[in-house]
C-alpha cells in the first residue's frame, strides 16, 4: 500500500501541494464537473464507495509508472482491462488501511498537511514561491477538485502514518539482536582454486567432419524464420504541418478576431496579514511596528493567521484583478508599489494588504504572431488529418495497390525491411503492424489491412509485398556459429572432466593449495570474511556463505562461475557474529532492520485479516 502511495505521489509530478484554505477562498475554486460515469461507484468497501473516477485515475497512474520503469515499452500494450483488477485490489487495500487508521483514532491536521506540502518543490516558482496556476492546472488534469484533492492527500498521509506505526512500535529483544548479529556479522575462512574455461576453449581443434556432424544433429537451431516485406502508407500530422506556412493576411485576421480578448493586462503581486477577529489594539500595534520600520514580511510571519502564506512573508502571488474577493482587489488596485492598505474586510477576516510588484503584459501583433501561426497550422492540420484519414479508410478497403492510393492522397507508399513475427525496426516495431502483417487476411489472402492506429495521431495501412518462408540455413551461412557452439560444448565437457578429477583429489584429502600448485592453477585463501567484506570475489564469497555452517570438518564444494570457470571451494572455519563487539551505531542499524522485517510481516497479517473480514461489493 505504501508503494501505491508513492506511485500516486509520483503520478502527479510528485507534486502534491495543498492550496491553503485562504487561497481556496480567494480563488473561488469549488468543484469541477464530472461525467456520471466518473461519479459511478466501482466498488464498495465496508459501505464506503470507491468511484469509477478513482479507478480510472489509478489505472492512469499505474500506466505512467510502468512506462517510466520500462523505457521503450509500447504504451498500446497497457490495456485498461489488464491493469484494472490489480488497481482495484490496491484501492480496496488502501481503503481498508484508511478505515483501520481512522478506527484507531488517527488523523492528519490541515496545518500539518499544509506545512509538509508547501516544502515540496513541484508547485513552486523559480523564486521558491507557491505557484497557484501550476497547482490548479495539475490537479484539474488529474480530475481532482480542490476538495477531493485535499481529501485524497490526507488519506494518503493517514495510511502512511498507520503503516509507519508498525515499525515505530516494534522492538528487538537482546536475544533477537544476538541472533541477527550472529548471522550478519558471521566470519568465514575458505580456500578456493579456479580451473579456467578459456584454456580449454583454446585447446579445441575441430575437423570438418565434426563440424558437419554437429550441424546435422542440430539443424533446428539454424533455421531462418518466416519473414515478410510489406508496403505501407503512413499518415501523421507531421507530414502536413512541417511543410505549411500561413499567409500574413490570415494571421492578421485571426489577431483582429482575438484582439479584444488579448488586451494588455496588469498583474499585481500581493502580500497580506490575515487576522480573523482582530481587536483595534492589535491592528494599532501592527501599524505602529510598520511605522517604526519593521518589515511587512516579518510581521506577517509573526501575526498572520494564514498558515499558507505566513512563512513566505504573506506573499499570495500575482492577480490580474479577479483572483481575490472584490474588496481585496479594490484595495490592492489603489495601492502604490510598497504601500500597505488600511484594514480590509472579507469573509475570511481582516487583511492588511501590501502591493509588492506590478507587471504589465503588453499584447500586440508582433508578440502574438508566433502563437497565432502555430494555432492556424494546427487547425489546418486537424482538418487535413481528418479528411485524409477518412479517404484512406475508404480507398484502402480491398485495395489492390497501395502506390495508387498514396498518389491519390498525395502521400508516399513505403516498403519495409524484411521482418519476422518478433518484429523489426521502424514501422515493423509496432505491435499493431506485426499483428496485421501476419494475420490471415494480409499474409494469406493478400488484402490490405484496416487502418491501424499507432498512437499520437499516427495511422498506417499495410499490404503484403513479399512473403519469405522459413528455411533451413546452409552450413556455409552458419559455419562460424556452429564452430563457436561446438567449441564451447567440447571445452565445457573437458573442463567438467578435469574439474571432477581435481575435486576427487581434494575429497581424497589432498590440500587445495597442493593441488593448485601441482596443476599450475590459481588459488586463493580468504580469512575472516564477512558478507559485507569488499575487495574479494563476490561470486565466490556468495557461494561460500551459502554453504552450511554446521560441518565439523572442512567442507569441499564446487560450482561453475558466470564466466564458465570451474571453482573448488573449501570452507575451513565458521565463526558466529558477536553482538557485544558491535558499535552503538551498528546495533541501532541491526535493530532497525529487525524491526522493519517484523513490522512488515505484521502489516501483511493485518492486511490479510482486514481483507478477509471486509464487506466488498464489486
Amino acid at each position: 500500500m505504501l508503494d501505491s502511495f508513492r506511485h500516486n505521489m509520483k503520478g502527479i509530478a510528485f507534486g502534491i501541494v495543498i492550496l491553503i484554505a485562504i487561497v481556496f477562498a480567494f480563488s473561488g475554486i469549488g468543484s469541477l464537473s464530472m461525467s456520471s460515469s466518473g461519479a459511478d461507484t466501482a466498488v464498495t468497501v465496508n459501505g464506503e464507495k470507491v468511484t469509477e473516477l478513482s479507478v480510472l485515475r489509478a489505472i492512469s497512474s499505474e500506466k505512467r509508472r510502468i512506462l517510466s520503469e520500462n523505457e521503450g515499452l509500447d504504451a498500446s500494450l497497457l490495456e485498461d482491462e489488464l491493469i484494472r483488477p490489480q488497481v482495484v485490489e490496491q484501492l480496496i487495500g488502501r481503503r481498508l488501511l484508511s478505515q483501520a487508521a481512522k478506527s484507531a483514532g488517527m488523523g492528519v491536521s490541515s496545518r500539518t498537511t499544509s506545512k509538509l506540502l508547501l516544502s515540496t518543490p513541484a508547485f513552486l516558482s523559480d523564486d521558491g514561491r507557491f505557484d497557484q496556476d501550476l497547482y490548479l492546472y495539475t490537479i484539474r488534469a488529474q480530475g481532482y477538485t480542490s476538495g477531493t484533492f485535499l481529501e485524497m492527500l490526507k488519506d494518503d498521509l493517514l495510511i502512511e502514518q498507520y503503516v509507519r506505526g508498525f515499525v515505530a512500535s516494534g522492538f528487538v529483544t537482546a536475544s533477537e539482536l544476538d541472533l541477527i548479529a550472529s548471522i550478519t556479522e558471521q566470519q568465514r575462512d575458505y580456500y578456493y582454486l579456479t580451473l579456467p574455461l578459456q584454456p580449454e576453449v583454446d585447446a579445441v581443434e575441430l575437423s570438418d567432419e565434426q563440424i558437419a556432424a554437429y550441424y546435422d544433429a542440430n539443424k533446428q537451431r539454424y533455421q531462418a524464420p518466416e519473414q515478410v516485406i510489406v508496403d505501407y502508407i503512413e499518415l501523421n500530422p507531421e507530414l502536413f504541418s512541417a511543410t505549411q506556412n500561413v499567409a500574413e493576411e490570415q494571421v492578421r485576421a485571426r489577431y483582429e478576431e482575438q484582439r479584444e480578448s488579448l488586451e494588455s493586462t496588469t498583474s499585481r503581486q500581493a502580500a497580506h496579514i490575515l487576522l480573523t477577529q482582530p481587536s483595534d489594539e492589535l491592528l494599532a500595534e501592527i501599524n505602529e511596528k510598520l511605522a517604526a520600520g519593521e518589515t511587512f514580511e516579518a510581521l506577517a510571519k509573526e501575526y498572520s493567521e494564514d498558515v499558507g502564506s505566513a512563512d513566505f512573508g504573506g506573499d499570495l502571488g500575482y492577480t490580474s484583478g479577479d483572483t481575490f474577493p472584490e474588496s481585496f482587489e479594490t484595495a490592492l488596485a489603489a495601492l502604490q508599489t510598497g504601500e500597505v492598505s488600511a484594514p480590509v474586510e472579507t469573509d475570511s477576516g481582516t487583511h492588511l494588504i501590501k502591493l509588492l510588484d506590478i507587471q504589465e503584459q503588453i499584447v500586440d501583433f508582433d508578440s502574438e504572431r508566433p502563437r497565432i501561426e502555430q494555432e492556424l497550422i494546427a487547425e489546418l492540420t486537424d482538418v487535413w488529418l481528418v479528411e485524409k484519414l477518412a479517404k484512406l479508410k475508404e480507398l484502402s478497403y480491398n485495395a489492390e495497390n497501395l502506390a495508387e492510393i498514396a498518389a491519390d492522397l498525395e502521400l508516399t507508399a513505403e516498403v519495409s525491411e524484411p521482418f519476422t513475427r518478433a518484429g523489426g525496426t521502424g514501422i515493423s516495431a509496432a505491435p499493431a503492424v506485426l499483428k496485421a502483417a501476419f494475420s490471415s487476411e494480409v499474409l494469406e489472402d493478400s488484402y490490405a489491412s484496416e487502418v491501424l492506429e499507432l498512437g499520437n495521431d499516427r495511422y498506417v495501412v499495410v499490404k503484403l509485398n513479399k512473403s519469405i518462408p522459413a528455411r533451413q540455413k546452409d552450413i556455409t551461412e552458419v559455419q562460424d556459429a556452429v564452430v563457436a557452439s561446438l567449441t564451447d560444448q567440447l571445452a565445457r565437457a573437458s573442463l567438467a572432466a578435469r574439474g571432477a578429477e581435481l575435486l576427487a583429489r581434494v575429497d581424497a584429502g589432498e590440500n587445495v593449495e597442493a593441488v593448485a600448485k601441482d596443476e599450475d592453477l590459481d588459488w586463493q585463501v580468504v580469512l575472516d570474511a564477512k558478507r559485507s567484506t569488499g575487495g574479494i570475489n563476490n561470486e565466490i564469497k556468495r557461494f561460500a556463505f551459502q554453504l552450511p555452517a554446521t560441518a565439523t570438518e572442512d567442507l569441499i564444494e564446487s560450482f561453475y562461475s558466470r564466466s564458465g570457470d570451474f571453482v573448488v571451494v573449501a570452507l575451513t572455519n565458521v565463526e558466529a557474529g558477536d553482538s557485544s563487539k558491535l558499535s552503538k551505531e551498528q546495533k541501532v542499524s541491526l535493530s532497525y532492520a529487525g524491526v522493519s522485517s517484523s513490522g512488515g510481516r505484521e502489516l501483511q497479517a493485518v492486511q490479510k485479516s482486514l481483507r478477509e473480514g471486509a464487506d466488498i461489493e464489486l
